[in-house]
């Protein structure tokens, strides 16, 4: 990744942190850099480690994720053996919490579940309601430990549980506390979206963010998204959670903004390969910065 993307990596990242704590936590990891290597090792790891689970152009997120509830700081939390369990729940429990919650609509258009209107599971449905196939988007729709290949299982694992720390830190959040044991397939980090948007969502091409002001926007579907919780019985199922929103909305205008989306299109740019990370030198530059983090670890 070129040293002007880099920078501006870390330039954006200050800017669009989602929240005070993770602005924080991004200041504390460049003022342990000691070189301009070390920044840009820094800056491949928030493109590679964090914005990446964010990013998803190959469609539905994998029934098997490995959970993420690292410590802190970041050298601290690369430790953490639990990052690698599996989530407790599957896709198809969570398409059925979210198909009711979300009314069986996807909530960019409104538009009705197909197979959910065949089944009049749906309310609120007559001649004009529009139907599509629907499937559950995912807001961090990665696994951390996926799509790296070329190194050590050590290194492999590693990387994951750094990814975790970063979603932690960057996202001011702890996600075990947010996500329990579901990880990934819990209804806060999930919501029903038709095939259009739910692309451009896992691609970072669009974004929520809070509606302090309702403005219109040249979208093909709805430009105001409204979440709700709904109870059934003696629980809840919950709404998406804005905190994972925030460091969706984040890590999109990073990648935007500083170039890095490009190298993630190419990271992808197979999709018929895509366990392979096909930068050329993505293995080397994973060790280099592992090897950096202890480094860290070791002097900080």
């Amino acid at each position: 990744m070129p040293p002007l993307i880099a920078a501006r990596v870390l330039g954006y990242g200050l800017l669009y942190a989602p929240n005070d704590t993770g602005r924080a936590a991004l200041v504390r990891d460049i003022l342990t850099c000691q070189d301009q290597s070390e920044l840009d090792v820094l800056a491949y790891l928030y493109v590679f480690g964090l914005i990446r689970v964010c990013f998803n152009p190959k469609g539905p997120t994998p029934a098997v994720t490995p959970a993420f509830t690292p410590r802190l700081p970041l050298e601290t939390a690369a430790q953490n053996t639990r990052l690698l369990e599996p989530s407790s729940s599957g896709a198809s429990k969570l398409r059925a919490l979210a198909l009711l919650r979300d009314d069986h609509r996807c909530v960019f258009t409104g538009k009705v579940d197909t197979d959910c209107y065949l089944r009049h599971l749906a309310a609120n449905v007559g001649p004009s309601t529009h139907i599509d196939v629907t499937n559950v988007a995912h807001i961090i729709s990665q696994s951390l430990s996926e799509d790296i290949n070329g190194v050590t299982p050590t290194h492999q694992a590693r990387w994951a549980r750094t990814a975790g720390a970063m979603i932690e830190r960057f996202g001011g959040f702890n996600a075990h506390d947010v996500l329990g044991d579901d990880n990934l397939h819990n209804p806060k980090n999930a919501f029903v979206s038709s095939t259009n948007p739910h692309m451009l969502f896992d691609r970072l091409d669009i974004w929520l963010t809070p509606a302090t002001v309702c403005r219109p926007l040249s979208l093909p579907f709805n430009h105001r998204v409204v979440f709700r919780s709904l109870p059934v019985n003696d629980e809840t199922i919950p709404a998406p959670d804005r905190r994972i929103i925030g460091l969706h909305a984040a890590c999109a205008k990073i990648a935007h903004m500083s170039g890095a989306v490009e190298h993630l299109r190419e990271f992808y740019r197979d999709t018929d390969d895509i366990a392979v990370m096909t930068q050329p030198n993505a293995a080397y530059e994973l060790s280099r910065a592992l090897r950096t983090l202890q480094s860290v670890s070791t002097t900080a």
